[in-house]
């Protein structure tokens, strides 16, 4: 493999002495190169609250470099920071990074802060460095203020752009290990230049083992210089890299024997490697789509990918399921009650109690955040926000009643036994259609939520759900719907429910650039209505041909 004895060798054949600095950050940015499409020539500064005017005029001058000065502005009483407005500011910072501010061809970010170290920013690395049983983010609200939630979330978002992030000043520093362990997969190709010793947070930044930290390139006091320094020694290392013409491979990010940083860690999972257990795969299928206590089966079951991944070739097997158990409080209703209305509900009810309204859940936010977002960026804020809007809470209840609907007609036209059949060929197909999507839509990765790095580990490790257990699942579901439905109406069923996922991926695909779990829930949910539909159009239209 190739690794920086080839770089070293390589510049040894063009120049007659070592580098120094140029060279260990050429062998570092080759590093990212192999798995990061990135370019290091336009930068940009970006500092939190503002020196003189005349100070950053000068600077920029001197370097060519823009300077941007940028405020959290939140509100907060007394001055105290809350949870609210740490998110407030957080999401402040996200939204910052943008084309507006930064131009279209901005490719390095420095993220300058105060040298000094801050009441607040001191607390959340001692949090990070020492107490790593609490969450990242907890402790960002807890202790973190106002300005470093503003950084981090600015980091993780240019991060996540796939920009080179350089960090200088122990503010911004802090707000970067914050934002390394909010978001792994972003942050892996980050650089952080402390301008004085930082310890604990230099340690806890190297402990991660997957950035990159480099001592102080300059002796100024002045914040700022050493970002300015760092972001010109990328742009030649950049140069250097490419002039040597020193080939890029995919995933495999690691530097042997470089000087300065262990190797980067990238968030892929080697197919190669033994599979897990298949009863921990299908009953993580299990706990990941109901509320049944897997973990009573296998205590340490958790959302791990190696498992998560593969076990999406379940979820038609989890869609029999919860169909079978709305159908049994549905035969129930019909018996207790003699009235079709009240057990559709009741059905309805058992459904969503089993899956927590997983599902439900994709609905309301997809609704929301593609009803009131006019950017990928508006929508993917929007469908993380806990809150629910006008959007969310009419296509829940247009969607819910529409089911109602549907069922009731199913049994008005056919009868009790078809609203059974109907409820298991709608949730086993609605469940496949996440599997189907992601055949042909990537999936997005949001390092913004919470959950990222659980989410973002399937995007990047779709390569476990292996084409034998795609189609398996494919064959399964085909069958399901044949045997609930007799074989030319299953076929037909089948067909447009594939139909509607495509064209549901495609949509979401449209804005966000593929899909994100919400948007899967609520293909789900759609591909469900649609069974229905077809079921009730073809017994009602005299489609003989395919009764």
């Amino acid at each position: 493999m190739v690794g920086a004895a080839q770089v070293r060798d390589a510049i040894a054949a063009a120049f007659d002495d070592d580098l120094g600095p140029l060279q260990d950050t050429a062998l570092h940015l080759y590093a990212f190169q192999r798995t990061f499409a990135l370019r290091a020539d336009k930068p940009v500064v970006i500092e939190i609250a503002g020196r003189p005017k005349s100070v950053l005029s000068t600077l920029s001058a001197a370097s060519g470099v823009p300077y941007k000065v940028l405020n959290a502005m939140v509100d907060a009483e007394d001055g105290a920071s809350s949870t609210e407005t740490c998110m407030d500011a957080m999401n402040q910072g996200r939204d910052a990074i943008n084309p507006a501010m930064l131009g279209d061809e901005t490719n390095v970010v420095v993220f300058v802060g105060p040298s000094v170290a801050t009441a607040d920013a001191t607390a959340l690395v001692d949090a990070l460095a020492h107490d790593t049983a609490t969450p990242a983010l907890t402790a960002l609200f807890a202790v973190g203020g106002v300005d470093v939630s503003f950084l981090c979330g600015a980091i993780v978002q240019a991060a996540s752009k796939q920009l080179v992030v350089v960090v200088d000043g122990y503010v911004a520093a802090a707000a970067a290990l914050c934002a390394r362990r909010l978001a792994p997969a972003a942050t892996a190709h980050a650089i952080y230049v402390p301008s004085m010793p930082l310890s604990p947070l230099t340690a806890a930044l190297a402990a991660d083992g997957a950035v990159l930290c480099l001592p102080s390139l300059s002796r100024a006091s002045i914040r700022g210089v050493d970002g300015l320094a760092m972001a010109t020694l990328l742009h030649h290392a950049a140069h250097l890299v490419s002039t040597l013409g020193i080939a890029s491979r995919d995933n495999k990010a690691e530097i042997h024997d470089a000087k300065v940083s262990s190797a980067m860690h990238v968030p892929y999972v080697d197919p190669t490697l033994p599979a897990p257990p298949e009863l921990r795969i299908f009953l993580t299928s299990v706990m990941f789509l109901t509320r049944l206590p897997a973990y009573l089966v296998i205590p340490d079951l958790d959302h791990n990918v190696r498992e998560l991944v593969p076990s999406f070739c379940y979820f038609p097997v989890i869609g029999w399921a919860v169909g079978g158990f709305a159908g049994l409080f549905f035969i129930v209703g019909c018996v207790l009650f003699d009235s079709t209305a009240l057990a559709v509900i009741g059905s309805t009810f058992a459904s969503v109690w089993l899956t927590g309204c997983f599902h439900e859940d994709g609905v309301a936010d997809t609704f929301d955040s593609f009803g009131g977002g006019w950017s990928k960026n508006d929508i993917l804020r929007i469908m993380k926000d806990s809150r629910l809007g006008t959007y969310g809470c009419t296509g829940l209840l247009l969607m819910t009643t529409l089911k109602f609907a549907a069922l009731d007609q199913i049994a008005s036209v056919s009868g009790t036994a078809s609203v059974c059949t109907a409820l298991v060929a709608a949730h086993v197909l609605g469940r496949y259609s996440s599997l189907f999507i992601l055949q042909f839509f990537p999936y997005v990765e949001d390092e913004r939520d919470p959950k990222g790095p659980l989410y973002n580990g399937i995007g990047n490790n779709l390569h476990l759900l292996t084409p034998a257990r795609v189609h398996t699942a494919t064959l399964f579901t085909a069958a399901s719907m044949v045997l609930c439905l007799g074989l030319p109406l299953g076929l037909c069923v089948f067909s447009v429910g594939l139909l509607v996922s495509y064209l549901a991926g495609q949509y979401f695909a449209g804005f966000l650039g593929g899909v994100i779990g919400d948007c899967l829930g609520c293909a789900n949910q759609v591909v469900e209505v649609v069974v229905y539909l077809c079921i009730i159009f073809v017994r009602t239209r005299g489609a003989s041909v395919l009764v």
